[in-house]
């Protein structure tokens, strides 16, 4: 759709306006919202997610990370000071690269740093070697039968009883 009111461009930009119970619409190229001082209203994003990882971080971690120990992932090139502008890494490595200081983070977001498991402990079933063959074996039914909500709950207790009898620290939070 070209533009309203230079009829040349392509419209970018919708503006939509109620008066009197009736919605006007307007398509403008940005050259012309420009020219009428319309700002766009993501315009200022960057800024306040900025300001919003500040907020998370705490001056405390800043005012450490200000000194010009600036630590880079050495996979990707990453800084702590990119993340901050952007909230988005750039690799993997990032992760254990800036570990010490997505601890404070997620604690302050989160209230930990930890994560548990997908049920609380006291949710969780004990189940025996024999106990666990007679459920897949339910859950093999419930799926032929199409009774899919009994699956999905036997699915949880076979899952919950491998993770249990694993329970191996692999590095992977679960």
């Amino acid at each position: 759709m070209l533009c309203q009111l230079c009829q040349v461009e392509q419209a970018t930009i919708k503006v939509a306006h109620v008066v009197n119970d009736k919605r006007i619409e307007v398509h403008i190229c940005g050259a012309c919202a420009e020219q009428k001082g319309l700002e766009s209203p993501m315009a200022g994003l960057p800024q306040m997610f900025e300001n919003f990882i500040m907020e998370l971080i705490g001056k405390d971690l800043f005012s450490r990370l200000d000194d010009g120990s600036q630590k880079e992932c050495k996979a990707c090139g990453m800084t702590w000071e990119s993340f901050q502008k952007t909230g988005l890494f750039g690799c993997d490595i990032c992760y254990q690269t800036f570990d010490s200081e997505l601890d404070v983070v997620l604690r302050r977001i989160h209230g930990s740093n930890q994560h548990i498991g997908s049920r609380p402990k006291s949710q969780r079933h004990v189940i025996s070697e024999s106990e666990l063959q007679k459920i897949k074996t339910e859950l093999r039914k419930a799926v032929e039968s199409e009774n899919f909500e009994r699956a999905a709950e036997l699915r949880d207790m076979v899952r919950d009883a491998q993770y249990d009898s694993a329970n191996e620290n692999d590095g992977i939070l679960r």
